[in-house]
């Protein structure tokens, strides 16, 4: 499903959403055909082979979905100075929400008469580019059992978040930080370029998206009484630092290994293979700058 008509901005629209919802996406997009091209693609290799053919006719191109389509998208324009934009239809959407794009349409009009681009760092996790947050425990488990979930959406998410929270079983890591190795079990591994993982939850409210450096959050294990206490302060962006809870900060590169293959990379479940090698590019994505982007 394309429509190209020789504007100068693309919508992708995620494959993944079901057809109901890319039909609904669609015909939403064509109020506005002639402010956008937009285009759905049937498998990955289809989406790849006509944004690398395609992409020098645009100078913005959209993902209309949550992070894992803003990600896809982002891999073929690192570094090629052509610009990320985000219409947040997704599940999560903490890449479009740290970047204050809305569901708006006519927002993201608005944003990009507003003319203005801004520079965010690239994670490399064994060489994947990761444009938000990436890691092992908890959230790449939730990551997981929500991809086999055939009903998307926040309510399918939370239902998710509870069955990996009382079932969690704590994942031995080693990694050396600043110098500092630390050998230990946690229930969590993160490293991000923003603060939240989506729907609002703040899980590394010290990150900046732009400053190259890593951010790592550390949830070791904690009594599952604490648990409704832990997520409410993820969600309502008041997680601090304690003896269940360590923040870092390098910008040197990290090495973990585990023994544990399920991370998740920008909310999409992957399988990696120890060890695990964490990188930063500074500034290598440029992203539309909207009106509610707090970094600029």
């Amino acid at each position: 499903m394309k429509s190209v008509k020789n504007n100068n901005t693309l919508i992708i629209i995620n494959p993944k959403a079901g057809r109901k919802r890319i039909i609904e996406v669609s015909e939403r997009i064509a109020k506005f055909s002639n402010h956008f091209d937009y285009a759905v693609f049937d498998d990955v290799e289809e989406f790849r082979s006509f944004i690398k053919a395609s992409r020098d006719k645009y100078e913005i191109l959209v993902a209309a979905g949550g992070d894992g389509t803003a990600n896809s998208l982002a891999k073929e324009l690192i570094g090629t100075g052509k610009t990320l934009a985000v219409l947040p239809v997704g599940s999560g959407n903490g890449f479009a929400r740290e970047m204050g794009f809305r569901k708006s349409i006519r927002k993201l009009i608005s944003d990009i008469r507003y003319g203005k681009t801004f520079c965010t760092d690239v994670l490399y996790i064994n060489g994947i580019p990761c444009i938000n947050a990436a890691g092992t425990g908890i959230d790449s488990f939730v990551a997981h059992d929500f991809s086999n979930l055939t009903k998307r959406g926040f309510w399918s998410y939370v239902l998710a978040c509870f069955r990996v929270i009382f079932a969690i079983k704590p994942v031995h890591i080693k990694v050396t930080i600043n110098n500092k190795t630390l050998d230990e079990k946690v229930f969590m591994f993160s490293v991000t370029n923003t603060r939240q993982f989506g729907n609002h939850a703040i899980i590394a409210p010290y990150a900046i998206p732009n400053d190259g450096r890593l951010n790592i959050v550390i949830a070791r294990p904690f009594p599952k009484i604490l648990m409704p206490l832990f997520a409410i302060r993820l969600l309502t962006g008041t997680l601090k630092e304690s003896k269940y809870i360590s923040y870092y900060e390098t910008d040197q590169p990290v090495i973990i290994d585990t023994p544990e293959k399920k991370f998740h990379i920008d909310g999409e479940p992957v399988l990696l293979e120890s060890p695990v090698n964490i990188t930063i590019r500074k500034n290598g994505l440029k992203v539309l700058a909207t009106g509610r982007n707090k970094w600029i």
